[in-house]
């Protein structure tokens, strides 16, 4: 029997000795994970250079333009808990290939769309595939290594991340450019590598009972799904589209809000609740689960808005802002890997979250006095602070919720801090949008030449919320307790193993 997982009906809740990475067949299973990974990530950003032939060629509007982008954001976000579920209560090998389905159905019809509307709506489908992805790659992670092994197996996935994210918008632009069928390509050429994934899921990964035992909360999952897409929706409306005090946008809030409590009520109280609320009331999942809220912030802000300053700011083109930002994408590449093999190494995290959270804050704090005449070493520097904060952090985060929880609801509890982290990306990237956009008016309103100030100044006013809220990060880290990386695939105790 494979490492890590035991024969159908009698799976032990007591805990046990590492499964050992050295075992050569558990480096193949977390590949597959990675090989899944890498396959939503990408797609997320091949995308990005298409945009523009994408909207011409289906004659697009600005608002498809955002949109193709949005629901995809959204449909993963939503679902993203409710797989982790799903991976408790189910066979997680199997959920995780109808993630698969799902992903390579949207990215098929996204290929063969017609229309925009046509194209937007496959690319619900496509986020809700990703969703799965994201949350049952580390599910199954957790059954496969226990969690002191796991953070090196972490500090790989964080480096698939990362190539897939920066590897998206050249592979998207190469695509692009192929004649007749380019843009159509983005999306296609991910098919035969999710089904390749599924066949590969099928024979690599072994079947396991399930370590939650109950029925789909189908009332707490209606609840959550209308809930969050409502107030995700109104924070990528909010704004330009739609005043924040004006009576829709408050009526909006008020009734996502109201959904979402009835919804926090119900999963308080469900037996086989879809966000074991339980579970993460313990001191250490909820610190986690705020920590990577506030980190979320960061994730996408500091490399959005980095080269929107480095291009509306400076002047630079778009090419010499992506190679500034290669030493902040290689600090998240080499922390990520050197902090997995020391926590490993010794069990203990939470010295690295400290030092991780305390990069960022001084990364984006370096960024607050921007001006157009800052040094261009001075960006990079600081960018690296937090590309390195990032990569001890993110997935780490999850890690440490992981550890205190029992393995009955590890996939929810994963999905749910994943979530968090999807959240406060979202929330940022909306609120830094906002205040750029107060700083800078339309190009017309303004002479060309005090624009770079304009920008500058907006740069630095994101960055000042964003070192507050690194704050907020560093605080819930300081409180989280000595973290021993548990040795045994389940809690020994209803509390983590602390030193």
């Amino acid at each position: 029997m494979p490492s890590g997982f035991t024969r159908p009906g009698r799976l032990s809740t007591r805990p046990r000795a590492s499964p050992g990475l050295r075992d050569r067949r558990t480096w193949v299973q977390i590949g597959v994970l990675i090989l899944v990974q890498f396959v939503g990530m990408m797609s997320g950003t091949i995308i990005a250079t298409a945009l523009p032939a994408i909207t011409q060629e289906i004659d697009g509007t600005t608002l498809h333009y955002t949109w193709m982008f949005v629901t995809t954001a959204l449909a993963s976000a939503v679902t993203t808990p409710l797989w982790g579920r799903l991976g408790d209560i189910f066979d997680a090998k199997v959920v995780l290939q109808w993630s698969l389905g799902f992903y390579t159905a949207g990215a098929l019809l996204c290929g063969l769309a017609p229309t925009a509307d046509l194209l937007i709506a496959a690319r619900v489908i496509q986020g809700i595939g990703i969703g799965g992805h994201i949350a049952l790659t580390q599910a199954l992670a957790a059954r496969l290594v226990v969690p002191r092994q796991r953070a090196q197996v972490n500090g790989v996935m964080a480096v698939s991340q990362i190539v897939a994210t920066v590897s998206g918008p050249l592979a998207g632009a190469l695509l692009v450019g192929i004649p007749t069928i380019g843009w159509r390509l983005c999306f296609l050429v991910g098919v035969p590598v999710a089904v390749t994934a599924a066949i590969i899921v099928q024979i690599v990964l072994p079947s396991a009972t399930a370590p939650a035992r109950g029925r789909v909360d189908h009332l707490g999952a209606i609840l959550l799904v209308v809930g969050l897409t409502g107030l995700l929706g109104w924070i990528s409306f909010v704004g330009d589209e739609l005043p924040l005090l004006a009576p829709t946008s408050l009526l909006w809030i008020g009734a996502s809000a109201l959904v979402l409590a009835a919804a926090a009520w119900w999963e308080w109280r469900a037996q086989d609740a879809i966000v074991p609320l339980r579970a993460l009331a313990g001191r250490v999942p909820a610190l986690a689960a705020v920590a990577s809220l506030c980190v979320g912030v960061s994730l996408f802000g500091g490399t959005i808005f980095v080269t929107q300053y480095l291009q509306l700011g400076r002047g630079l083109d778009a090419l010499t802002a992506g190679i500034l930002l290669m030493p902040m994408a290689a600090a998240t590449f080499v922390c990520a890997l050197l902090v997995g093999r020391l926590s490993t190494r010794s069990g203990r995290i939470r010295r690295y979250l400290l030092t991780g959270v305390a990069l960022i804050l001084l990364g984006n704090a370096a960024m607050i006095p921007l001006t157009p005449s800052t040094p261009l070493w001075w960006v990079v520097v600081a960018s690296s602070l937090v590309g390195g904060g990032l990569g001890m952090t993110v997935t780490n985060l999850v890690l440490v919720a992981q550890n205190a929880t029992r393995l009955r609801d590890t996939g929810a509890v994963s999905g749910t801090i994943i979530f968090c982290r999807t959240l406060g990306s979202t929330v940022g990237l909306a609120v830094f949008g906002a205040i750029v956009a107060s700083r800078v008016p339309s190009a017309e309103a303004v002479e060309p030449a005090a624009l770079p100030a304009l920008y500058a100044q907006g740069a630095s006013m994101v960055f000042l919320v964003a070192t507050g809220i690194s704050l907020v990060a560093l605080v819930a880290v300081v409180l989280l307790p000595s973290i021993t990386l548990r040795s045994t695939a389940d809690l020994d105790a209803p509390s983590p193993v602390v030193g």
